[in-house]
């Protein structure tokens, strides 16, 4: 342990009591340093991210701020050819799963003080890792610090004046190297300079006052960094055979840490990002060593993949962006790279027909077979809404571009329809939760399926033609029509034009929602 100290107050109270002593000749035990003015803070360092515990605990004006704001969860899909594309998921670690899962570091006991209670449990700092502890007055003037390393000697505790308040800085660099140094000056100007934005930079702040005799200072670091681990998963497609010159962005190469907030100032923005360091190819999964990403948080988070190999795939430049990266979290980046179970033609059709809730003004996808609404031709109001039959402007338009679910959802045009029920119809009857449809095969045992729902009239508002599936497209009252013919019962789907005049436009009919990949 190396440790400075500048005690003014303590020095000169133990000075004055020498000084009484060799003057008045009194004895010893009669004129020793009271001891109830001193307070001696033992430090111990219960692990990294969680509420400070023991006692002596953090102010709470010094806690970092939520991030409960940005979802736990992030998913991203972008296409690399025509029958393949990238889901991201970006997911936050939660609790104790913060901890860094760097495989070489292992866990180190930490010594529980007696009377210290731990109301959670800290992921304990590997046996070797640094750490500095820098103490100020209440006017944050400098009065002592020491360096330690855990699993060395039992740190020497500080000795302070009892009753007073003290602020106690903690930091480390998550490693076994020297520590930097914030000098001797006072608390408002301290800071380290030049922090390499590859470190996983600790810090923490305690304010408190000491009371006389012995004090515990149970530290909780907190990481400033984020930290993303990377999942590749090729199952679907073959084993990964190149994985080259990935990097996290945006990063800086070197920041500043300011003691009296917490505050970080960065520098020199690293034109690719942060590297990340993949691991051995050859299987259908790899999983990257954790990156540390120095930024200030950023919507617009990016991996960028210099080359990807799966079976026959090859992808070079392919860039992952708009997912929200907070600072001092630690996430799992999962890669799946597959075809998409609902990719016709590329396209991405919706699972469910869609569906308006007139009391919410919501528009979604139906969850079960059969649901969904009925719309007229070129309406954003379905049948039981009292809008459908009203022409004005501002009934018309696009309903499915009102599906606000982060995708761009629109209504197939004719040339969709065509290109789903190709020029061989490879449409089959199919019956799932007890409701007949027509079912267009994708890939694998995957496909699309959609019910025999009918359609609806102004003039009855009976379902007609419930074996039958009717949808409109963007084109012209042209629709996709699949089932079972009312007259001969046969099995087929089509695209048919019912240009019947201004009565088929307020028919009512069932609409299936596409998109392009994002």
């Amino acid at each position: 342990m190396k440790k400075t100290s500048n005690r003014p107050t303590l020095k000169l109270a133990i000075g004055m009591a020498i000084t009484f002593i060799l003057f008045t000749g009194c004895s010893k035990e009669e004129n020793a340093v009271n001891p109830d003015k001193v307070a001696k803070v033992q430090v111990l360092v219960s692990g990294i991210d969680h509420v400070e515990t023991g006692t002596l605990k953090a102010s709470a004006t010094k806690k970092s701020k939520s991030n409960n704001a940005v979802p736990t969860t992030q998913t991203v899909t972008v296409r690399i050819d025509n029958e393949h594309y990238i889901q991201a998921t970006l997911s936050r670690k939660q609790g104790n799963d913060q901890a860094s899962d760097v495989a070489r570091l292992s866990k180190a006991s930490v010594a529980k003080t007696a009377g210290t209670a731990l109301k959670a449990a800290a992921e304990p700092l590997p046996t070797g890792i640094t750490y500095g502890v820098v103490v100020y007055d209440a006017d944050g003037n400098y009065v002592d610090q020491a360096d330690y390393t855990i699993g060395g000697s039992m740190p020497e505790a500080f000795e302070l004046v009892a009753e007073q308040s003290y602020t106690f800085v903690a930091y480390s660099l998550h490693n076994s190297d020297p520590l930097p140094s914030a000098g001797t000056g006072a608390l408002s100007a301290a800071k380290l300079e030049n922090i390499t934005g590859t470190a996983d930079l600790l810090y923490t702040r305690i304010d408190q006052q000491v009371t006389s005799g012995q004090n515990t200072l149970n530290i909780t670091l907190k990481h400033l960094f984020s930290e993303i681990t990377t999942i590749i998963d090729g199952s679907q497609i073959g084993s990964i055979e190149v994985a080259d010159n990935f990097y996290l962005a945006p990063h800086y190469d070197q920041a500043d840490l300011e003691f009296e907030e917490g505050t970080l100032t960065y520098h020199n923005l690293n034109t690719n990002g942060a590297p990340v360091q993949m691991g051995a190819i050859g299987g259908t999964s790899i999983t990257s060593l954790p990156t540390i990403v120095a930024n200030s948080g950023t919507a617009n988070g990016v991996l960028k993949i210099g080359a990807i190999k799966i079976g026959d795939l090859t992808k070079n430049d392919v860039e992952i962006g708009g997912i929200t990266i907070m600072p001092g979290e630690r996430y799992d980046l999962n890669l799946t790279i597959k075809k998409h179970p609902q990719d016709i033609g590329g396209l991405i059709w919706a699972e469910g027909d869609l569906n308006y809730d007139t009391d919410e003004d919501v528009y979604s996808f139906s969850q079960n077979a059969g649901d969904g609404s009925y719309f007229p031709f070129g309406h954003l109001y379905p049948y039981g809404d009292g809008r459908e039959f009203d022409r004005s402007a501002a009934n018309l338009g696009d309903p499915c571009a009102l599906v606000m679910d982060g995708n761009q959802w629109r209504t197939p045009t004719k040339e969709d329809f065509d290109m789903l029920s190709g020029e061989d119809d490879i449409s089959e009857p199919r019956t799932i939760g007890g409701i007949n449809g027509a079912w267009y095969p994708t890939i694998d045992d995957e496909g699309l399926f959609f019910p025999e729902t009918g359609y609806r009239t102004p003039t009855n508002s009976n379902i007609l033609q419930p074996r039958e599936g009717w949808r409109w497209s963007t084109t012209s009252l042209w629709i996709l029509w699949a089932g079972r013919h009312q007259e001969n019962g046969n099995w087929y789907s089509v695209v048919s034009n019912r240009d019947g005049g201004f009565s088929t436009v307020d028919w009512g009919m069932k609409i299936r929602c596409v998109r392009d990949y994002n």
